[in-house]
């Protein structure tokens, strides 16, 4: 984490960034950023700005809402931030932002929101930044989802990319508020939106940490981390899950993947409207009968096993 290192000057452009993003309130700040800059006290330097698109509208018409929201913000970037240029990208198919790049000479910060984890399950935060990313960077106050929705969506991530950052950011919260009633609940929602079958998350391949440590890991964090620490990290998290899980949890998971949902099952009212469950039970009910069946029968092994 050393002073004029490009991963440092990315953090200083980003942070110039946050207070425009901020004025576009469909938007909320989740990920790294959020987790390292804002709700911890700098453990990590993040380089991303990834958003959570707040309504729970349709496609149609979050599709455009979005875009109107990034180019805005292009414009806005562009015009009081001297020297930086704004590329974006459209969603596959379509005319439509999901993504724009900011570039200050060789420097890029990346902005990015999902098409498809629209809505939250807990209502944002007003955030400032914690008090040794202000000693560093400086300053900034953003809306930020709340705690359980920025971990859930965190341990997902951890789950399914393994990342050396995620795994990283998933070790500090594991050391200290843990796996929560509260939050496992929201990371099963969170679950239940995700475009990888449920199995396997829950029982994951494990990647090879080596090849993302060096180039995209080494150098960002405050103290010292090692591979071994990440794999410890990576495999008390599955561990931790899988024993945490009840059986009312494990009822709700197959309950989903049958089509049939007993929203009940989890207290949470309002889930059933997130557009993301709703894609991922279009895609269980359209499934062939014989890959539904093979599909519930490893869900039930990796819950029961």
């Amino acid at each position: 984490m050393e002073p004029g290192s490009h991963y440092f000057n990315q953090v200083e452009l980003l942070v110039r960034i946050l207070p425009l993003v901020a004025r576009q309130d469909c938007f909320a700040l989740k990920g790294g950023t959020a987790i390292n800059l804002f709700v911890r006290d700098l453990p990590r330097l993040s380089v991303d700005i990834d958003l959570t698109y707040l309504p729970v509208h349709l496609r149609d018409a979050a599709l455009p809402e979005m875009d109107a929201a990034l180019r805005a913000l292009q414009l806005e970037l562009e015009k009081l931030l001297p020297g930086v240029r704004v590329t974006g990208t459209a969603l596959a198919g379509t005319r439509y932002y999901h993504k724009i790049v900011a570039q200050l000479d060789v420097i890029q910060v990346k902005i990015e929101v999902s098409p498809v984890m629209r809505g939250i399950v807990e209502p944002p935060i007003l955030m400032e930044t914690s008090a040794q990313t202000r000693q560093t960077f400086g300053y900034v106050k953003v809306p930020v989802v709340a705690f359980n929705d920025l971990y859930a969506g965190k341990l997902c991530a951890a789950l399914s990319r393994q990342h050396p950052r995620d795994l990283f950011d998933v070790a500090i919260l594991l050391r200290n508020e843990g796996l929560t009633d509260a939050l496992l609940e929201v990371f099963l929602v969170y679950l239940a939106c995700g475009n990888k079958p449920i199995a396997e998350m829950l029982a994951p391949i494990e990647y090879d940490l080596d090849r993302y440590f060096v180039d995209e890991f080494a150098g960002m964090t405050r103290e010292p981390v090692s591979v071994a620490m990440l794999h410890q990290s990576r495999q008390q998290l599955i561990t931790e899950l899988n024993q945490r899980l009840t059986n009312t949890h494990k009822q709700f998971l197959l309950s989903l993947k049958r089509g049939e949902p007993e929203w009940g099952l989890l207290n949470r009212p309002g889930i059933e409207q997130l557009p993301a469950i709703q894609w991922k039970l279009h895609n269980i009910r359209n499934m062939s009968r014989q890959k539904h069946q093979a599909a519930l029968a490893r869900l039930e092994k990796v819950l029961y096993s």
